[in-house]
C-alpha cells in the first residue's frame, strides 16, 4: 500500500502541541499516512541558521501536503510561509467553517469559502502623487479560472450543490464580469444549485437564512469580510481551518491565533488543527474518518471538555485525548 506522505512543519510557539494533535488525530484515525517532520520559522533559523531551510525544501519533492503551524517572522524579509506558498504556486485559498457547539453559533450550519490567494507584491501597486496614493490592483485572465476549478474539485469531492457567488460590480464591473464568467462555465446552473449575489446583498440575506449555502466563492477583495461574517455565525474565526491549494501542492494552516491573553502555551485550542486532519483524510477518499473525527470534536464541544478560550478547563493534551477517546 502507497501511503500518502503528509510534511509537518511544527513552527514556533503553539506550533509543536497542535500541531501534535492533529499527527495524533491522524495515526489513531488510519494507517494510510505517514508523517514526514520538517523545520520552518525562528526554531528553524536557531537549528540551521536559515527560516525555511533547504532541508524542509528538499522534503518537498515526496511531501505534496503540508501542515505548518504560526511561526515567528525575521526582522527583515518575508515570512517563512509566505516564501513557501510563493514557491509552491498556491494560487487558491479556502477556509471550512461549521458549528461545533449551538452555544458557538449557528446550529448544524457548514459551509466552505473559495478565493484566489493573491501574493501582493506582484498584484497591488502603490503610487504616490502631491495628493495621496493610488493603488493599482492587476488580475491576471486565467486567475479565476484556475482557483474555481479548484474549487469545482472539491464541492465534488463533498457532493455539494448550493454554491454562491459573491462579488461587486458596483464597484468593480469588469473584473466582477469576468468572475461571474468563469463561475459559469464552472458551475452551470443545470448541475448545481446557483446564485449571484454582490457581497453587501449576500451579508444581509445570510443573517436571516444562514444556511443557504453550501460552499461560497468570492471575489478576493471581499474574502476577508465574508470570512468574518462566516467566523461570527459559526463560532470564533481561529477554529475555521485554512488551506492553501495549487496544481501540485496544497498546504494547511490551521493556526491563525497564537494564543489568547492570559493564557499559558499548554492551554492552546488545537481544534483547527485537528479538523485540518479530518479535511485532508476526507479528500483522500476517507469519508468515514473524516465523519469519525468531525462527530469526535462536536461531541467533545457538546460535552463542555474545552479549552479555556471557549468556555473549558482543558489543556491542549487533555483536549486532545479527549476527542481521541471519542474517535
Amino acid at each position: 500500500m502507497n501511503l500518502e506522505k503528509i510534511l509537518l512543519l511544527s513552527g514556533d510557539g503553539i506550533g509543536p502541541s497542535v500541531m501534535s494533535s492533529a499527527e495524533e488525530v491522524i495515526n489513531m484515525t488510519t494507517d494510510s499516512v505517514e508523517i514526514v517532520h520538517g523545520e520552518i520559522g525562528r526554531s528553524a533559523y536557531e537549528s540551521t541558521g536559515q527560516y525555511l531551510p533547504h532541508d524542509t525544501l528538499d522534503l518537498l519533492d515526496e511531501c505534496k501536503v503540508i501542515f505548518t503551524g504560526p511561526t515567528i517572522p525575521p526582522e527583515n524579509g518575508m515570512e517563512p510561509k509566505e516564501s513557501l506558498k510563493v514557491q509552491l504556486d498556491l494560487f487558491a485559498k479556502t477556509r471550512f467553517f461549521k458549528t461545533l457547539a449551538p452555544d458557538l453559533g449557528v446550529e448544524d450550519m457548514e459551509v466552505v469559502l473559495w478565493n484566489s490567494n493573491n501574493f501582493l507584491n506582484d498584484e497591488i501597486t502603490e503610487v504616490p502623487d502631491l495628493d495621496g496614493i493610488t493603488l493599482t490592483k492587476y488580475v491576471r485572465n486565467n486567475a479565476y479560472n484556475r482557483m474555481m476549478t479548484i474549487a469545482l474539485s472539491d464541492v465534488e469531492i463533498r457532493k455539494l450543490s448550493k454554491i454562491a457567488c459573491l462579488t461587486r460590480e458596483d464597484f468593480f464591473p469588469v473584473s466582477s464580469g469576468m468572475f461571474s464568467e468563469a463561475f459559469d462555465s464552472l458551475f452551470p446552473s443545470e448541475y448545481y444549485e446557483t446564485r449571484h449575489l454582490n457581497v453587501k446583498e449576500w451579508m444581509a440575506k445570510v443573517i436571516k437564512n444562514p444556511k443557504l449555502d453550501e460552499c461560497i466563492v468570492c471575489v478576493d477583495l471581499y474574502n476577508q469580510i465574508v470570512a468574518g461574517v462566516l467566523s461570527g455565525l459559526t463560532g470564533y474565526d481561529y477554529l475555521s481551518p485554512t488551506c492553501f491549494v495549487g496544481i501540485d501542492y496544497k498546504m494547511y494552516d490551521p493556526c491563525k491565533k497564537a494564543l489568547p491573553s492570559g493564557l499559558e502555551i499548554e492551554y492552546a485550542n488545537p481544534t483547527s488543527a485537528i479538523i485540518s486532519a479530518a479535511q485532508r483524510l476526507g479528500e483522500m477518499g476517507l469519508k468515514d474518518e473524516y465523519d469519525r473525527i468531525i462527530d469526535a470534536v462536536c461531541d467533545t464541544y457538546a460535552s463542555n471538555e474545552r479549552t479555556p478560550d471557549v468556555g473549558g478547563t482543558l489543556t491542549t493534551a487533555e483536549f486532545t485525548e479527549r476527542v481521541i477517546r471519542r474517535i
